[in-house]
């Protein structure tokens, strides 16, 4: 009678994992390993007397079918190439940037073979993952798991496609003494100290290059969102804190998506990126980008999105994804009942949101009645329901805004209401009014002598448009420096002199900015340079930084012309611009050339309650579709 009760718990615990894998799926993945079938059953054997481990082997072989590596020659030489540039302490992370504009070139990249690994992962190396994997799970932020927790979390011996290494032994003999006297501590404390020493800085990777071996990750300082992801999820499971991968597959208002990862402690997720420096938690919500939809990516392939045999986007196959959005953000459901063709039979259409060019989709809504529903969307986006056969999107109705409430307006435009609008740029403005607002408290001093004893202040006043900035002056100098507010990086793109007659006064550039490790002068120069896309540069830490031009000789001026460092998204002089409202595909509103003295364009025939497009047709890729509401831009 005793040994009863110990039965039925070994019962529970094996019919747990067999529910959630079933005995076919195994079956399945142990036929398709072929020659190497025998080392998973040598692993199954291995654990005959230990149920959860030999349950967890059956959960890893089950789930391993779209699993694999890529290998090839050029790979090996691009990790040796990788290691020995990143073992150099002193180089800096802009020269990194020049290694890998050179190593990533796609022709370079086409000779890689993939290696399923049902094909060739070994028993031993599955047995020494999986005895780590039970070991970190004895520790204080792991204990709390679940077995099914612990297969989606500490678990698994893989993130991506990376060549296969023993990493978990690797990353906790790294790593495990930076947190040795924090094992009663709260996991905020753990992040914090490990975070500190990570540096990072972006390079987006392109699609082509395979996901970085292990070993290759410890001295990342400069990677791909992804890079520093899989970085996080080896060094963290290696030290017994669960772990999960998180994206989102496109801003809702701006392009392209996002990865990152999530700490599972206490039944929470805590957002985070290494490399940053954001608290615990607080990824994803200090981004000035809103995210539509956050989807979590699993090991195993029991989940997904849209499990029927209906011809669906391959977001939505993707059996190891699970829509996670209410947990992180305000959401509302978009019911659209009469939005659809009765003749449309479809069962599943989607929302997409506007990339740089093109609607991307982001979420699917299952038919209702005679339209469909989409639940938990992200509030403050504008969403295009479509359609999908065959590979092609068809739009399915008129965009539709989601406000911060949750309320929906669709955006069909009233052709009979037209309106007059004021257009300043193509693009959304939040980077240019963070570093256009940096100036304010900054002042330009105009000086007689070379030791300004003898000068006029003129201080930035805050600014309306985020575009070139024109000041009267009236006065003799000599000299004129800029002196930006301290505690700031001491931006600006472009300073302009003009004398009476409207012509351009030059001179000597000079100042003590101290940018880093960039050469000051350089960088001083860029303020004269007429790039608006370059800009000078002082270190936060300086508060005696300014700069300024040396005339040569006394000079009557009479126009201060000024730029704060900029994206290059405002209206510009000479160039050409379309506007475009959406019905049903893009209809264009006309052709208009820009002018610097009035940075602004304006359109009278605009349909009221359309969604809107300006496209620059002489240079640049940034647009961003946006509402005309209360006499100014809106971005989506």
């Amino acid at each position: 009678m005793k040994i009863f009760p110990y039965l039925i718990v070994i019962l529970v615990i094996v019919c747990t994992a067999c529910s959630s894998e079933s005995v076919d799926g195994l079956n399945k993945a142990l036929k398709e390993a072929g020659q190497n079938r025998s080392e998973f059953e040598s692993v199954i054997a291995h654990y005959g007397n230990e149920p959860q481990k030999e349950a967890a082997a059956e959960f890893l072989i089950s789930n391993m079918m779209d699993k694999y590596s890529v290998q090839g020659n050029f790979l090996d030489h691009y990790y040796a190439l990788q290691d020995s540039l990143q073992s150099l302490e002193h180089i800096g992370h802009e020269d990194m940037r020049v290694f890998y504009d050179s190593i990533y070139q796609s022709h370079k990249w086409k000779q890689l073979r993939r290696v399923p690994d049902l094909e060739h992962v070994s028993g031993e190396y599955l047995i020494r993952h999986i005895d780590a994997a039970f070991k970190a799970w004895e520790s204080p932020w792991a204990k709390h798991l679940s077995f099914d927790e612990f297969c989606e979390y500490l678990l698994p011996y893989r993130v991506g496609n990376e060549s296969l290494e023993p990493w978990m032994h690797d990353y906790h003999r790294k790593y495990s003494p930076w947190i040795d006297t924090l094992q009663t501590d709260c996991i905020d404390s753990v992040y914090a100290a490990i975070s500190r020493k990570i540096e990072g800085h972006r390079y987006f990777t392109p699609d082509f290059v395979p996901d970085c071996r292990p070993s290759s990750l410890h001295g990342i300082r400069i990677g791909a969102c992804r890079m520093y992801s899989a970085l996080s999820i080896y060094l963290f499971r290696s030290l017994g804190i669960p772990i999960v991968c998180e994206f989102t597959p496109n801003w809702s208002n701006h392009a392209m998506g996002h990865e990152w990862t999530s700490i599972y402690v206490g039944g929470k997720s805590y957002p985070i990126q290494l490399g940053e420096k954001a608290m615990l938690g607080r990824h994803v919500k200090e981004f000035v980008f809103r995210a539509p939809k956050i989807y979590r990516t699993l090991y195993s392939s029991r989940y997904g999105l849209i499990n029927d045999e209906e011809d669906v986007p391959s977001l939505f196959k993707d059996k190891r994804t699970v829509d996670v959005t209410a947990e992180y953000l305000p959401t509302a459901t978009v019911d659209l009942q009469q939005a659809f063709p009765k003749r449309n039979r479809q069962k599943y259409a989607y929302l997409c949101v506007f990339d740089l060019m093109n609607w991307k989709p982001v979420a699917y809504g299952k038919r209702k009645n005679k339209g469909y529903r989409f639940e938990n969307m992200g509030l403050n986006a504008v969403y295009l329901p479509v359609y999908y056969e065959k590979g092609v999107y068809s739009s399915a109705y008129y965009p539709l805004k989601v406000d911060d409430k949750g309320e929906v307006t669709v955006l069909k435009p009233d052709t009979t209401s037209l309106r007059k609008v004021v257009l300043r740029r193509k693009f959304m403005d939040d980077n240019p009014i963070l570093w256009a607002d940096a100036m304010n408290g900054g002042y330009f001093v105009f000086g007689k002598d070379l030791d300004f004893r003898d000068s006029d202040t003129l201080m930035v006043t805050p600014l309306s448009e985020y575009a070139f900035q024109e000041r009267t002056l009236n006065g003799t100098y000599r000299c004129m420096k800029y002196v930006p507010p301290i505690h700031t990086k001491g931006n600006i793109a472009e300073i302009e002199l003009y004398d009476a007659e409207g012509n351009r006064v030059e001179g000597r550039v000079m100042g003590n900015y101290a940018p880093g490790w960039l050469d000051s002068m350089l960088t001083m120069s860029r303020a004269f340079d007429g790039d608006v896309l370059s800009f000078t540069s002082a270190s936060p830490e300086q508060t005696d930084a300014w700069l300024g031009l040396d005339f040569g000789r006394m000079v009557d001026l009479n126009r201060l012309v000024y730029l704060p460092r900029t994206d290059d998204n405002f209206i510009r002089e000479g160039e050409l611009y379309e506007l475009f409202y959406w019905d049903n595909g893009w209809v264009s509103l006309g052709q208009r050339t820009g002018s610097r003295k009035l940075q602004y364009l304006e359109y009278d025939n605009v349909p009221d309650n359309a969604l809107l497009l300006l496209r620059n047709f002489t240079k640049g890729k940034e647009e961003r579709i946006f509402t005309y509401e209360h006499g100014k831009q809106v971005w989506w």
